[in-house]
């Protein structure tokens, strides 16, 4: 049976105001007869000789007198879970990953319902303004007329909270010449590089503070010299592309 819960009958009565007043302690209750159904839906007749009352009271009427009943072939199927979450994790952190334990249920209900089903979803997990890993139980979010046969309602919920990987390019960055007493000039006399790291260092660095670029020219003699930049860049980020990679560097007799 699928649709909303059928919720009672309403029945007219008369006798005795005495055995009147007691009915309201009595449990009556009306076992519906569905012995004739057929899937879809059914129109199923009230009988009063199935009404048990005490003696004396006589039933006047009933209302209603039919009862609708929607009725489904019932299937079983095993479907995969997926977690949903709520809200977001602080600011330059993003959901990694997320792994149900187990990774699918076997439900049971109406196939009307059941059939298009491709994945069952647990209650909403709160991440909003997370910024570390954890692990928590939830319970699955099933549909009315829906119900799990194994192995359980409650799921175990791995979910792994990343910083938020980003790359940018920064362009025109001046080479300089380190530990030589000379005068020189390099060639070309910048570079442009590509940097992967966090989104909250990546947004906020600034070429002139946080990246450095040189050629260390210690040691070297007055004469042309075709060499690679260093280039330093802060903690978490990596160096994933730089144009152009080589440097002529000239040094003059002339002292600094």
């Amino acid at each position: 049976m699928t649709g909303p819960s059928l919720k009672g009958i309403e029945v007219h009565v008369r006798g005795p105001k005495s055995a009147v007043r007691n009915l309201s302690d009595l449990k009556i209750r009306y076992v519906l007869d569905l012995s004739g159904v057929h899937v879809g839906i059914n129109s199923i007749p009230i009988k009063k000789d199935r009404i048990i009352l005490p003696k004396g009271i006589s039933i006047i009427r009933i209302n209603p007198t039919f009862l609708a009943v929607t009725i489904e072939n019932k299937i079983k199927k095993e479907l995969p879970v997926k977690i949903s979450f709520s809200g977001k994790p602080a600011t330059g952190f993003i959901v990694a990953g997320a792994v149900a334990k187990p990774l699918s249920v076997i439900m049971q209900g109406p196939e009307n319902i059941l059939g298009p089903m491709d994945k069952v979803l647990t209650k909403p997990i709160e991440i909003k303004g997370l910024s570390e890993s954890f692990k928590k139980e939830v319970a699955l979010d099933l549909v009315e007329d829906l119900e799990i046969i194994s192995p359980s309602e409650i799921i175990f919920a791995e979910i792994l909270i990343e910083e938020k990987i980003v790359t940018k390019k920064f362009f025109d960055i001046q080479v300089e010449g380190k530990n030589s007493p000379f005068s020189y000039s390099i060639t070309p006399p910048a570079l442009n590089i590509e940097v992967k790291g966090p989104v909250n260092i990546i947004e906020k660095l600034h070429t002139e503070k946080w990246i450095t670029v040189y050629v260390d020219l210690k040691g070297l003699t007055p004469g042309t010299y075709v060499k690679r930049a260093t280039i330093t860049l802060p903690v978490k980020t990596t160096l994933i592309g730089v144009k152009p990679e080589m440097f002529t560097v000239k040094i003059s007799n002339e002292k600094i």
